[in-house]
């Protein structure tokens, strides 16, 4: 299938099926969103278990299904399909496991990342003849020092956190070589204030200075050192994704960009970010809402269906959409005190869920505490019957993940013209692998 018409095909099959997603999950009871899923559909999911449930997104189909819902899923992993990309046979060959040294302090998501992505890079690095890279969003500089130490090349990390600066010059310093990395502070944003203050600190960039890192790598290869670089991201937060392809376009130094995008739906605002593409921007109105495509935005970045777990979100979701009731209907003064909603241990019945809540209801007497406890449970008893309907709705919320991500990764390739292509595999690893790949050609409409 054609790029253009696998956007048109998922952006009609997304809006058929807007039902689904456009609504927040902790307003699924306020929004009636479980009342559209048809009858059928969840008395045919009910009966599958957990390991069957988990085969659906790839591809498993039951004969006994009515046909609407054997279209929904045949459809939905047809056109998801185009997302679940995996690196190339030539990248695969490529890629080297770091040495033990290097590892301290990385995860093993973070180590693999950096193995996969390092091989990219110096990859693209080669083929345009660079030998800097512009490594945007380098945190503590992590990529930035196994770019140069094990391929030698010249790397400018910018991030806009100015915490960050001390502990990357710190681990600088431990690293073996100070040299050839240097860090920066800046807000890339697609302003003309940030194009001209990096444009500057290209043209200000010092000399490379001789060392003996990467020199196995570099043996045989002849690198361009004038002043023309790799732009990298590795993750390219809402719209900074969009915004360094027009970087890479107003700026003749940079010859490629490498950019795997992430939290899509963290974007202030839908124009100039998504849709991009003639394709899908001359939809208009005719397709989806602005709110319905944030939701979609945030369905695009979820977990893939590798490591999507069934047996572990329905409770949870339908637990949080009764508080949520509570809150906005009822007045629960409840407000959240802590990053993580609930852990395990406090979603093992409703009893450990709402004793868990109401630690974050202040209560003036232990009247009001009853009355709320008593609100709460009769709310749960009110809707307990509708968790098979809330174990459908994950189901097909999580068919529609890849086509929501394939569609918003196909919509920048379009516009940009860039190449999508796996940066490491998505199983094992951070969900967000498919960068956009784009070297130097005209600039996009």
């Amino acid at each position: 299938m054609e790029k253009t018409e696998h956007l048109s095909s998922c952006a009609r099959f997304l809006s058929e099926f807007s039902w689904i997603y456009n609504a927040r999950m902790t307003d699924l009871l306020i929004a009636d969103t479980l009342d559209a899923i048809p009858a059928e559909w969840v008395n045919h999911v009910d009966k599958l278990s957990d390991e069957e449930l988990g085969k659906v997104p790839f591809g498993l189909i039951k004969n006994d299904w009515p046909p609407s819902l054997q279209y929904f899923v045949s459809r939905a992993v047809e056109l998801g399909e185009a997302r679940f990309l995996e690196p190339s046979a030539e990248l695969v060959s490529k890629k080297m496991a770091l040495p033990t040294a290097w590892c301290q302090g990385l995860t093993p998501k973070k180590q693999l990342e950096l193995e996969w992505v390092a091989a990219l890079v110096a990859d693209v690095c080669n083929t345009t003849h660079c030998n800097r890279v512009i490594d945007v969003g380098a945190g503590v500089g992590h990529l930035a020092r196994v770019l140069h130490r094990r391929y030698g090349f010249t790397v400018l990390g910018i991030d806009s956190d100015a915490s960050h600066l001390p502990k990357a010059q710190e681990r600088l310093q431990h690293s073996g070589c100070m040299e050839n990395i240097h860090h920066f502070t800046l807000q890339v944003d697609g302003s003309a204030a940030t194009l001209e203050k990096v444009r500057h600190m290209l043209v200000n960039c010092p000399d490379h200075v001789p060392c003996t890192c990467g020199d196995e790598y570099k043996s045989g290869k002849v690198l361009d050192t004038k002043n023309r670089y790799v732009l990298v991201s590795l993750h390219g937060c809402g719209q900074l994704s969009p915004g360094l392809v027009r970087l890479f376009h107003a700026l003749t130094e940079l010859e490629a960009l490498v950019c795997i995008g992430c939290c899509y739906h963290k974007a202030t605002e839908l124009y100039n970010y998504f849709p991009l593409s003639h394709e899908l921007a001359s939809l208009g109105d005719q397709w989806l809402s602005p709110d319905a495509q944030y939701q979609g935005l945030r369905l695009a970045c979820q977990e893939l269906r590798d490591s999507w777990a069934p047996d572990r979100e329905p409770r949870h979701l339908l637990f949080r959409a009764l508080l949520e009731v509570a809150c906005q209907k009822y007045g629960l003064p409840w407000k959240k005190s802590r990053r993580h909603m609930a852990r395990h241990s406090q979603l093992s019945s409703w009893d450990a869920y709402r004793e868990h809540v109401m630690k974050d209801v202040h209560c003036h007497t232990s009247d009001e505490q009853d009355s709320w406890c008593s609100i709460l449970n009769c709310l749960h008893t009110r809707h307990q019957h509708q968790l098979p309907a809330v174990r459908t709705l994950t189901l097909l919320r999580q068919l529609l993940q890849p086509c929501w991500e394939g569609m918003v990764l196909g919509d920048w390739a379009c516009w940009s013209g860039a190449r999508l292509v796996a940066a490491f595999p998505s199983a094992g690893s951070s969900p967000r692998n498919v960068a956009l790949l784009l070297a130097r050609q005209p600039p996009p409409h």
